[in-house]
């Protein structure tokens, strides 16, 4: 029998990646689906496939020694952020036959593939990974705005990353002082599936205030843009992953890229727990 990874997905920097029907091919073929995802968020919506363990990244290490060394191993996750961390880690401790799924939940959902739902939970909105009860409901935002100065780096990534995890609300971002897109914010972007290619810097003055429920400003030592408008506020004060530091090599700046991208996403599945839960 062929391996269940060989001709499937793409590498990528050195990890293969696979949309969510190759991935479901893999499962059926004897791959090892290892959902990353937070309790929480797995019993309120899970993967269904022929076998999965349920590791929390956040306890990757400590419970790494239930998975399987002889077994290919398809890490997933909400979005597919924390898989290429998760499969870094696990080759730290001896682990060689690994991929992931790109998109996570997020692009399995929306390829319509199998999901196992609490049936006390109701969808809300168009939110694809985090369901609760109508009687726990509360007033859901409409849009959400991302500022920071330049709307190179941060508020860029978290425009993209917001599109995916809330894709019925409208996401902009912007800055006080626009520039370009990094191309830092491009590439770690990418290494999650996201291509923001197309973005470009947009001024804050653009931005009609009648069209924003919430306003999320990402500035930490910089002066933060004013804007003007009825808006909820909220502030993630996340250091500039940008550096004009020559000592600093690429790798280095993809890191702290990686880091910033990594900590936004974090906070929005918080935000959508608090929010829709």
């Amino acid at each position: 029998m062929p391996h269940p990874f060989e001709g499937r997905g793409h590498d990528y920097g050195g990890l293969r990646v696979l949309d969510p029907r190759e991935a479901l091919e893999a499962l059926r073929e004897g791959a090892l689906l290892v959902d990353l995802r937070a309790d929480n968020l797995v019993e309120m919506k899970a993967f269904q496939a022929p076998d999965i363990r349920h590791i929390p990244h956040r306890e990757l290490e400590a419970l790494a020694p239930e998975l399987p060394k002889d077994r290919p191993l398809l890490l997933a996750d909400t979005s597919g952020v924390y898989t290429r961390p998760a499969a870094e880690r696990l080759k730290a401790l001896g682990f060689t036959d690994l991929a992931c799924l790109g998109g996570g939940l997020l692009a399995w959902d929306q390829a319509g593939l199998p999901l196992a739902t609490d049936p006390e939970a109701q969808l809300h909105g168009e939110c694809a990974c985090v369901m609760t009860s109508p009687k726990r409901r509360r007033p859901m935002i409409r849009s959400i705005l991302f500022l920071c100065v330049a709307n190179s780096a941060r508020s860029q990534m978290a425009e993209g990353l917001a599109r995916r995890l809330f894709p019925g609300l409208t996401v902009q971002s912007a800055g006080s002082r626009p520039s370009q897109v990094n191309p830092y914010a491009l590439e770690v972007l990418a290494e999650v599936g996201l291509d923001l290619s197309s973005h470009t810097s947009k001024s804050v003055q653009t931005i009609d205030p009648a069209t924003v429920d919430l306003v999320i400003t990402l500035c930490a030592e910089e002066v933060c843009p004013a804007f003007l408008g009825t808006a909820e506020r909220l502030h993630w004060p996340l250091p500039d992953p940008a550096s004009d530091d020559p000592s600093l090599t690429p790798d280095q700046l993809r890191e702290r890229f990686r880091a910033a991208r990594d900590e936004i996403q974090r906070r929005l599945e918080g935000l959508k727990v608090e929010r829709y839960s």
